[in-house]
């Protein structure tokens, strides 16, 4: 080790003994020889010794900064750098300090940073390990109300698709109608009947309830030890969604990702993704769903550009949901989307805050499986697309307190569909708010709210709202 401290100037040494409140004149005859002799056992590198000495000098009085500089300069033979700052960093901190005095310790100061930081380097290396690997993730417990729970026939959208709105009723002798929100009476074929002048009350069906929320969310990251950065990513997400009135209603979601990323240069990088999601309402399968993804980022001033490819492949389960007096009927629904998507981010205010926006375009097959192949040649596929628009920001005005906002907006086109006639659209629009509220590593307070909205023509005009807010501590880990 270099210590170029040795040839500091003589000078730093006689303006210490002029900002020393007490110098060694008015000490008595014991601090003089006790300086003396640590610096004797200095010199002959003695530094145990040496530091005995000026400890104790420190103790008697706590202004003398030229015994503290050379206390600090013994730590740093011992390779005790980090008390060696400590002490520099007290006679850097005192008023009135030449320049030059100033200058020099502070030389002396950035080697002893430099030595611990060396130091670390040289432990991480003969360790290699120890920096490939992280592993983080939180557990969350949430209470909260949904005004409009709903079986959810797949995750197009949000985590919930609200398939239907409508219910099926059956008559006593058997004959089986189609009741929609719209006003109107149906068959099974979709086959206007009547309009529903108050026959059958649909808004007298229990359609809120009060809920609880457990999350789990483990992520992990390993970095492969080469010269481009390549990381690999993965992450676990396990909600169970239990409604308090409505306990058929209540599900529970697997989310399994697993993503490779290549940064190439500081301007370009690759990704690869595959995706595993399973939904399950009352233990029983609902949806299951496969996916893969690569995407190109390119970083400039103007932010990060994002563009990506999707493949997913669904099943939706066939289904007989009943509630109160109506039903739900869903056969199985094989499904295939293809997405392009274009994704832009950006921090701004000392990165405070993150804003993002994102374009999908979907292009989907589904095949539902009737039982009967005449029927499933005729009405079996539907062939739609879609464009969905994301937005995104989240603020924080404090270390401590962040916001987060999002948006999203999704229509589907059926137009071009042999199943339904004329321009047959689903709209679907959905806001999210969250306050974050940090507490300390461990800890976090969060208070959720969500506000969705549809509307659907291929579904009997079906107009279908939900809010929902929840509120719940995180724990960090």
């Amino acid at each position: 080790m270099n210590l170029s401290f040795k040839y500091i100037n003589y000078l730093t040494y006689v303006l210490l003994l002029l900002i020393t409140t007490q110098t060694f004149a008015n000490e008595s005859s014991e601090v003089d020889k006790l300086f003396t002799k640590g610096m004797a056992q200095s010199k002959n590198s003695h530094w145990l010794e040496a530091k005995k000495s000026f400890e104790l000098l420190l103790k008697i009085n706590e202004k003398l900064h030229r015994a503290r500089v050379e206390l600090a300069i013994v730590y740093m033979h011992l390779n005790q750098h980090d008390l060696a700052i400590i002490e520099f960093d007290k006679v850097l901190s005192v008023n009135g300090l030449p320049t030059n005095v100033h200058s020099n310790i502070l030389n002396l100061k950035i080697q002893s940073l430099t030595e611990v930081n060396e130091a670390l380097v040289k432990k991480l290396n003969l360790n290699p390990d120890r920096n490939k690997s992280a592993f983080q993730g939180h557990a969350e417990v949430a209470f909260g109300y949904d005004d409009n729970v709903r079986f959810s026939f797949g995750d197009y959208f949000l985590e919930d698709d609200p398939y239907y709105d409508s219910y099926i009723i059956e008559l006593n002798d058997g004959t089986l109608l189609v009741v929609s929100n719209d006003g109107y009476v149906y068959d099974l074929d979709g086959m206007p009947l009547f309009k529903n002048d108050g026959q059958y009350e649909t808004s007298n069906v229990k359609k809120g309830s009060q809920l609880n929320e457990l999350r789990l969310n483990l992520q992990h990251e390993f970095a492969f030890n080469t010269t481009d950065t390549v990381r690999w990513n993965n992450s676990l997400n396990l909600k169970k969604t239990n409604n308090v009135d409505l306990q058929t209603y209540s599900k529970f979601q697997i989310k399994l990702d697993t993503e490779i990323n290549w940064k190439l240069n500081k301007a370009v990088e690759l990704s690869a993704l595959a995706h595993y999601r399973l939904l399950q309402r009352d233990s029983q399968t609902q949806v299951q769903s496969y996916g893969l993804e690569a995407s190109l980022a390119y970083f400039n001033s103007l932010g990060k550009w994002q563009f990506g490819y999707n493949w997913m492949d669904r099943v939706y389960e066939e289904s007989f949901i009943v509630r109160d007096a109506y039903a739900y009927i869903f056969d199985e629904v094989q499904s295939n989307t293809r997405t392009f998507s274009l994704t832009w981010s950006k921090l701004y205010f000392n990165n405070d805050l993150l804003l993002l926006t994102k374009f999908d375009y979907l292009n989907t097959n589904e095949q539902t499986q009737y039982p009967d192949i005449s029927y499933y040649e005729a009405y079996g596929n539907s062939d739609h697309t879609g464009v969905k628009y994301s937005g995104a920001m989240i603020y924080s005005f404090t270390p401590a307190l962040k916001l987060s906002l999002t948006m999203i907006n999704l229509t589907l086109d059926y137009s071009d569909d042999d199943t339904y006639y004329g321009d047959q659209q689903d709209k679907s629009q959905a806001i999210k708010a969250k306050f974050i509220y940090t507490i300390n590593d461990d800890f976090d307070l969060f208070i959720a709210a969500e506000k969705t909205d549809r509307n659907s023509d291929q579904y009997n005009g079906i107009k279908s709202d939900k809010s929902l807010v929840k509120a719940g501590i995180r724990l960090n880990f």
